[in-house]
Protein backbone atom coordinates (compact mmCIF):
# COMPACT_ATOMS: atom_id res chain seq x y z
CA UNK A 1 0.00 0.00 0.00
CA UNK A 2 1.49 3.13 -0.80
CA UNK A 3 1.16 5.81 2.10
CA UNK A 4 0.57 9.72 0.91
CA UNK A 5 3.26 11.72 2.84
CA UNK A 6 2.28 14.17 5.56
CA UNK A 7 4.02 16.95 6.75
CA UNK A 8 5.29 16.56 10.72
CA UNK A 9 6.20 18.23 14.07
CA UNK A 10 6.43 16.82 17.27
CA UNK A 11 5.47 19.16 20.16
CA UNK A 12 5.65 19.22 24.04
CA UNK A 13 2.69 20.01 26.08
CA UNK A 14 4.32 20.17 29.70
CA UNK A 15 5.52 17.15 31.33
CA UNK A 16 5.14 15.56 35.05
CA UNK A 17 7.83 14.21 37.25
CA UNK A 18 7.93 10.71 39.07
CA UNK A 19 10.45 8.24 40.55
CA UNK A 20 12.00 6.50 37.55
CA UNK A 21 11.89 3.01 39.32
CA UNK A 22 7.89 3.17 38.79
CA UNK A 23 8.36 4.14 35.00
CA UNK A 24 10.96 1.00 34.29
CA UNK A 25 12.51 -1.90 36.70
CA UNK A 26 15.51 -1.36 38.10
CA UNK A 27 15.22 2.31 37.64
CA UNK A 28 16.31 5.41 40.31
CA UNK A 29 14.05 6.24 43.02
CA UNK A 30 14.98 9.68 42.45
CA UNK A 31 12.46 11.80 39.74
CA UNK A 32 12.42 11.94 36.31
CA UNK A 33 10.71 14.31 33.74
CA UNK A 34 8.71 12.60 31.54
CA UNK A 35 7.43 14.91 28.61
CA UNK A 36 3.85 14.75 27.29
CA UNK A 37 5.08 14.72 23.41
CA UNK A 38 1.97 15.45 21.01
CA UNK A 39 1.75 14.88 16.76
CA UNK A 40 1.38 17.53 14.61
CA UNK A 41 0.01 16.34 10.99
CA UNK A 42 -0.51 18.16 8.49
CA UNK A 43 -2.67 15.84 6.02
CA UNK A 44 -2.89 17.13 2.05
CA UNK A 45 -6.76 17.41 2.00
CA UNK A 46 -7.43 16.67 5.32
CA UNK A 47 -5.64 20.21 7.11
CA UNK A 48 -3.94 20.00 10.51
CA UNK A 49 -4.29 16.96 12.48
CA UNK A 50 -3.17 16.04 16.17
CA UNK A 51 -2.60 13.20 17.75
CA UNK A 52 -2.95 13.57 21.53
CA UNK A 53 -2.65 17.09 22.94
CA UNK A 54 -0.75 16.64 26.74
CA UNK A 55 -1.17 18.79 29.11
CA UNK A 56 -3.52 22.20 29.45
CA UNK A 57 -4.69 24.78 32.36
CA UNK A 58 -8.09 21.91 32.20
CA UNK A 59 -5.67 19.29 33.43
CA UNK A 60 -5.27 21.73 36.53
CA UNK A 61 -9.04 22.62 36.44
CA UNK A 62 -9.81 19.05 36.49
CA UNK A 63 -7.60 17.56 39.40
CA UNK A 64 -8.86 20.79 41.65
CA UNK A 65 -11.48 18.53 43.58
CA UNK A 66 -11.00 15.63 45.58
CA UNK A 67 -10.19 12.80 44.83
CA UNK A 68 -9.25 13.91 41.79
CA UNK A 69 -6.55 15.84 43.07
CA UNK A 70 -4.93 12.80 44.07
CA UNK A 71 -3.98 12.16 40.68
CA UNK A 72 -1.38 15.86 40.36
CA UNK A 73 0.04 15.06 43.75
CA UNK A 74 0.87 11.70 42.48
CA UNK A 75 2.44 12.96 38.75
CA UNK A 76 3.13 16.43 39.62
CA UNK A 77 2.88 18.15 36.58
CA UNK A 78 4.77 21.36 35.06
CA UNK A 79 2.88 23.59 32.45
CA UNK A 80 5.58 26.61 31.27
CA UNK A 81 3.76 29.29 29.28
CA UNK A 82 5.81 28.74 25.86
CA UNK A 83 4.84 24.99 25.96
CA UNK A 84 0.78 25.35 25.88
CA UNK A 85 -0.23 23.32 23.05
CA UNK A 86 -2.63 26.17 21.78
CA UNK A 87 0.13 28.94 22.11
CA UNK A 88 2.88 27.28 20.20
CA UNK A 89 -0.09 26.38 17.18
CA UNK A 90 -0.99 30.02 17.50
CA UNK A 91 3.20 30.94 16.90
CA UNK A 92 3.10 28.96 13.77
CA UNK A 93 0.15 30.49 12.33
CA UNK A 94 -2.58 27.54 13.19
CA UNK A 95 -5.88 29.10 14.89
CA UNK A 96 -7.65 26.86 17.35
CA UNK A 97 -10.42 26.16 14.56
CA UNK A 98 -7.73 24.99 11.78
CA UNK A 99 -7.50 21.54 13.74
CA UNK A 100 -9.68 19.23 12.06
CA UNK A 101 -9.03 16.40 13.80
CA UNK A 102 -7.90 14.90 17.31
CA UNK A 103 -6.55 11.71 17.10
CA UNK A 104 -6.37 10.09 21.16
CA UNK A 105 -4.42 7.48 21.79
CA UNK A 106 -6.04 7.30 25.05
CA UNK A 107 -8.46 9.11 27.52
CA UNK A 108 -5.54 9.42 30.02
CA UNK A 109 -5.53 12.80 31.29
CA UNK A 110 -2.36 14.07 30.55
CA UNK A 111 -2.81 12.85 26.85
CA UNK A 112 -6.38 14.77 25.69
CA UNK A 113 -6.03 17.65 28.78
CA UNK A 114 -6.06 20.55 25.45
CA UNK A 115 -8.94 18.49 23.78
CA UNK A 116 -11.15 21.51 24.80
CA UNK A 117 -9.20 23.91 23.04
CA UNK A 118 -9.92 22.99 19.68
CA UNK A 119 -13.92 23.00 19.13
CA UNK A 120 -13.60 22.32 15.29
CA UNK A 121 -12.30 19.20 15.71
CA UNK A 122 -13.27 15.76 15.29
CA UNK A 123 -12.35 13.73 17.93
CA UNK A 124 -11.20 10.19 17.09
CA UNK A 125 -10.66 7.35 19.72
CA UNK A 126 -11.09 3.77 20.42
CA UNK A 127 -14.94 2.47 21.36
CA UNK A 128 -13.59 -0.07 23.50
CA UNK A 129 -11.71 3.12 25.15
CA UNK A 130 -14.92 5.07 25.76
CA UNK A 131 -17.26 2.19 27.09
CA UNK A 132 -14.73 1.36 29.92
CA UNK A 133 -14.62 5.40 30.96
CA UNK A 134 -18.27 4.88 31.23
CA UNK A 135 -18.65 1.42 32.64
CA UNK A 136 -16.31 2.89 35.49
CA UNK A 137 -17.02 5.04 38.71
CA UNK A 138 -15.81 7.94 38.94
CA UNK A 139 -12.96 6.86 41.51
CA UNK A 140 -12.37 3.88 39.05
CA UNK A 141 -12.12 5.88 36.20
CA UNK A 142 -8.84 7.86 38.95
CA UNK A 143 -7.33 4.67 39.26
CA UNK A 144 -6.85 4.31 35.50
CA UNK A 145 -5.51 8.12 34.85
CA UNK A 146 -9.06 8.91 33.12
CA UNK A 147 -10.42 11.96 33.92
CA UNK A 148 -13.40 12.38 31.93
CA UNK A 149 -14.36 15.92 32.83
CA UNK A 150 -11.66 17.08 30.46
CA UNK A 151 -13.83 15.73 27.68
CA UNK A 152 -15.96 18.71 26.27
CA UNK A 153 -19.30 18.54 26.38
CA UNK A 154 -20.38 17.56 23.19
CA UNK A 155 -17.82 14.61 22.93
CA UNK A 156 -20.55 12.28 22.15
CA UNK A 157 -21.29 14.31 18.71
CA UNK A 158 -17.73 15.00 18.00
CA UNK A 159 -16.02 11.84 18.39
CA UNK A 160 -16.14 8.98 15.93
CA UNK A 161 -14.66 5.57 16.17
CA UNK A 162 -11.21 4.43 14.82
CA UNK A 163 -12.20 0.84 14.80
CA UNK A 164 -15.35 1.70 12.49
CA UNK A 165 -12.55 2.77 9.83
CA UNK A 166 -11.37 -0.11 7.45
CA UNK A 167 -9.22 -2.31 8.65
CA UNK A 168 -5.89 -2.75 6.36
CA UNK A 169 -2.57 -4.30 6.41
CA UNK A 170 0.48 -2.29 8.06
CA UNK A 171 3.48 -1.55 6.33
CA UNK A 172 5.94 -4.72 6.69
CA UNK A 173 8.59 -2.72 8.51
CA UNK A 174 5.62 -2.74 11.79
CA UNK A 175 5.86 -6.26 11.94
CA UNK A 176 4.91 -8.17 14.06
CA UNK A 177 2.05 -5.35 14.13
CA UNK A 178 0.00 -6.63 11.29
CA UNK A 179 -3.67 -4.56 10.67
CA UNK A 180 -4.59 -1.21 11.33
CA UNK A 181 -7.33 0.92 10.68
CA UNK A 182 -7.20 3.59 8.00
CA UNK A 183 -7.97 6.72 9.60
CA UNK A 184 -8.86 8.89 6.47
CA UNK A 185 -9.42 6.39 3.74
CA UNK A 186 -6.37 6.77 2.28
CA UNK A 187 -3.32 4.96 3.67
CA UNK A 188 -2.07 8.03 5.16
CA UNK A 189 -2.73 7.57 8.82
CA UNK A 190 -2.50 4.25 10.40
CA UNK A 191 -4.41 4.01 13.79
CA UNK A 192 -2.46 0.37 15.47
CA UNK A 193 -4.17 -1.02 18.42
CA UNK A 194 -1.95 -1.10 21.62
CA UNK A 195 -3.61 -2.80 24.29
CA UNK A 196 -2.53 -3.47 27.96
CA UNK A 197 -2.07 0.32 29.41
CA UNK A 198 -5.73 1.32 28.62
CA UNK A 199 -8.54 -0.89 27.32
CA UNK A 200 -8.32 1.07 23.68
CA UNK A 201 -4.83 2.84 23.44
CA UNK A 202 -4.00 3.29 19.75
CA UNK A 203 -0.54 4.76 18.34
CA UNK A 204 -0.66 5.76 14.86
CA UNK A 205 1.71 4.93 11.58
CA UNK A 206 2.63 7.57 8.92
CA UNK A 207 5.27 8.50 6.32
CA UNK A 208 6.97 11.98 6.78
CA UNK A 209 8.00 14.00 3.78
CA UNK A 210 11.05 12.57 3.46
CA UNK A 211 9.26 9.42 3.26
CA UNK A 212 10.51 8.04 7.06
CA UNK A 213 8.12 5.67 8.57
CA UNK A 214 7.02 7.27 11.97
CA UNK A 215 5.35 5.10 14.54
CA UNK A 216 4.10 7.11 17.60
CA UNK A 217 3.57 4.31 19.70
CA UNK A 218 1.78 6.50 22.89
CA UNK A 219 2.39 4.44 26.02
CA UNK A 220 2.93 0.99 24.96
CA UNK A 221 6.28 2.38 26.05
CA UNK A 222 7.57 5.01 28.26
CA UNK A 223 11.17 5.23 27.09
CA UNK A 224 13.57 3.49 24.30
CA UNK A 225 16.45 3.13 26.69
CA UNK A 226 13.86 1.04 28.29
CA UNK A 227 12.41 -0.63 25.78
CA UNK A 228 15.76 -1.61 24.31
CA UNK A 229 17.16 -2.85 27.63
CA UNK A 230 13.88 -4.89 28.41
CA UNK A 231 12.71 -2.82 31.38
CA UNK A 232 9.37 -2.54 31.68
CA UNK A 233 7.34 -0.68 34.22
CA UNK A 234 7.32 -1.68 38.06
CA UNK A 235 4.70 -3.19 39.70
CA UNK A 236 3.30 -0.11 40.62
CA UNK A 237 2.23 1.58 37.43
CA UNK A 238 1.02 -1.89 36.52
CA UNK A 239 -1.82 -1.16 39.26
CA UNK A 240 -3.04 1.40 36.79
CA UNK A 241 -3.09 -0.91 33.81
CA UNK A 242 -6.14 -2.24 31.87
CA UNK A 243 -4.78 -5.49 31.58
CA UNK A 244 -0.67 -6.27 32.50
CA UNK A 245 -0.60 -9.51 30.14
CA UNK A 246 -1.72 -7.71 27.22
CA UNK A 247 0.47 -4.44 27.87
CA UNK A 248 3.56 -7.64 27.97
CA UNK A 249 2.40 -8.68 24.73
CA UNK A 250 2.25 -5.14 23.08
CA UNK A 251 5.56 -4.74 25.03
CA UNK A 252 7.36 -7.69 23.31
CA UNK A 253 5.82 -6.84 19.92
CA UNK A 254 7.50 -3.31 20.05
CA UNK A 255 10.67 -4.90 20.94
CA UNK A 256 11.13 -6.95 18.48
CA UNK A 257 9.91 -4.32 15.67
CA UNK A 258 11.98 -2.14 17.05
CA UNK A 259 15.40 -4.76 16.35
CA UNK A 260 13.77 -5.32 12.73
CA UNK A 261 15.70 -4.36 9.66
CA UNK A 262 14.24 -1.32 8.64
CA UNK A 263 12.11 -0.35 11.55
CA UNK A 264 10.40 2.79 11.95
CA UNK A 265 10.98 5.92 14.15
CA UNK A 266 9.59 5.20 17.36
CA UNK A 267 8.38 8.14 19.19
CA UNK A 268 6.98 6.69 23.10
CA UNK A 269 4.67 9.66 23.95
CA UNK A 270 7.05 9.92 27.35
CA UNK A 271 10.39 9.77 26.20
CA UNK A 272 12.82 12.71 27.36
CA UNK A 273 15.57 11.27 25.25
CA UNK A 274 13.11 11.55 22.25
CA UNK A 275 12.30 15.06 22.70
CA UNK A 276 15.89 16.04 23.80
CA UNK A 277 16.95 14.87 20.17
CA UNK A 278 14.33 15.92 18.23
CA UNK A 279 14.53 19.36 20.06
CA UNK A 280 18.70 19.84 19.00
CA UNK A 281 17.88 18.85 15.59
CA UNK A 282 15.10 21.35 14.98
Amino acid sequence: MTMPRVEFRLMKAGHCTHPECVAQRGGRWASVMFPALCGLLRHPQRGWILFDTGYSSHFQDATQPFPERLYRWTTPFTLPREEVLAAQLQRLGIAPGDITHVVMSHLHGDHIAGVRDFPAARLIAMRAEVQAMDARSRFGNLVHGTLPALLPADFRQRVAYADDAAQVALPPELAPFEHGFDLFGDGSVLAVPLPGHSRGQIGIVFRKECDRLVFMSADACWGLAALRADRGPGWLARRIFDRSDRYEETFRRLRRMDAGSGAPWLIPSHCAQTWKDYDETR
